[in-house]
């Protein structure tokens, strides 16, 4: 049974996250309105599916849109606890941190590292932060993110794994085969890279590309004209809702779509404006992180604390039949990235290695995508697809 935890042990951990008690909804209080909330789950309970009903249904109706979800799970939890109590949390909620609480210290722990706070607490446990699935796949906080990290993505030549990043999206652009197209539309372009190599490949006269982010679409812009690609046009929007074609705008010969539906809070219209996109007679290039490939299930069940897209991600099983249903014909499919021991030699090579192992890594990634990528698709943490559509 959930119950109220006491707000004096958690003092240092709400003014880290800027938190009034009186804003707290907690079970057995008299709330008027959604809040951010507060619950506790007792020590001796350590399955979260004796709990999670009445958690969800807590959190439905007391929970903001945009608020917090703080819960304290009393006592010692290993790592796999841990990750077992945001996968009882998702798809409604996302745990983005949490906090060790310790007699000696607090330690808040996130994607972007870990913060010693000051002084201490009397309890020992761990403190889960979420919040709604739907909030941090919205417009306004995806632009956000991919704003604020746009130059991270648009890795510049010569720095460590640049060619491992490169070779991956020239992997899926000329997924397309040796067909021509006179028009390309980068679906989620990013820096841009997969629709530039695919423009290229096919003597495209055209790349348009779209992004959520103005600010990926201007490092689009500036690395097609660089490659020598004299039209161009971009523009802002999402896959939900594609800016590409507008009205009057006739549809693409080939469309690219690379590491985005991931990022998609609604799949199906995600799928819905993908295929609005592409011509009759038209070629798909679909690809995205392998959900259930090998590597990523021993993280989901390793480490608690993981990206929004990993857990949101679609498997090729599951989107193939919807797009066959959509009118789309499946030519191909491949998976590439080795699940083991690819991204730790990545890791290796780009922290302590200075590179050094780029051109080995591309070509054992090359040769087991051409021996495995068809046959043994959970090997492998990215797939990429291809379709046509009939003319």
């Amino acid at each position: 049974m959930l119950k109220a935890p006491q707000l004096v042990p958690l003092a240092l951990v709400l003014e880290d996250l800027d938190l009034a008690p009186e804003r707290l909804r907690v079970p057995g209080g008299t709330h008027s309105s959604p809040g951010d909330v507060l619950i506790s789950v007792p020590s001796a309970v350590h399955d979260p599916a004796a709990l999670r009903e009445e958690l969800i249904a807590f959190a439905q109706t007391h929970l903001a849109e945009s608020g917090l979800l703080l819960a304290l799970l009393e006592g010692p939890r290993g790592e796999g606890e841990l990750a077992r109590w945001r996968d009882a949390l998702w798809p409604l909620l996302h745990v983005g941190a949490i906090y060790d609480l310790r007699q000696d210290g607090i330690v808040r722990r996130a994607l972007s590292g870990n913060l010693r706070l000051r002084g201490a607490t009397g309890a020992r446990g761990s403190l889960i932060v979420a919040r709604k699935r739907a909030h941090l796949l919205s417009p306004d906080a995806t632009q956000a993110k991919f704003d604020q990290n746009a130059g991270g993505w648009n890795t510049a030549p010569g720095t460590p794994g640049y060619a491992h990043y490169r070779w991956m999206r020239r992997h899926v652009a000329l997924f397309a085969g040796e067909r021509k197209a006179a028009r390309v539309l980068d679906f989620g372009c990013g820096a841009g890279w997969v629709g530039i190599e695919a423009a290229l490949h096919c003597g495209a006269r055209e790349l348009a590309a779209f992004d959520a982010s103005p600010e990926m679409v201007r490092h689009a812009e500036e690395n097609a004209r660089a490659s020598g690609i004299a039209s161009f046009t971009g523009r802002a929007g999402f896959g939900e809702n594609p800016p590409f074609p507008a009205e009057g705008e006739a549809p693409f010969d080939l469309v690219v779509c690379s590491g985005v539906v991931s990022f998609s809070p609604d799949h199906a219209r995600f799928l819905d404006g993908l295929v609005r996109a592409l011509a009759p007679g038209g070629t798909l290039v679909f690809g995205d992180l392998q959900r259930e490939s090998r590597g990523m299930r021993k993280r989901r069940a390793q480490r608690a604390l993981l990206p929004i897209r990993e857990l949101n991600a679609c498997t090729p099983e599951e989107l193939v039949p919807e797009l066959e249903r959509r009118g789309l014909r499946l030519e191909a499919r491949r998976g590439y990235q080795l699940s083991w021991p690819m991204p730790q030699l990545m890791h290796a090579n780009e922290t302590r290695l200075a590179g050094a192992l780029d051109k080995p890594l591309v070509a054992l990634n090359r040769a087991a995508g051409a021996l495995l990528g068809g046959s043994s698709p959970r090997a492998f943490d990215s797939w990429v697809l291809r379709f046509s559509r009939p003319g």
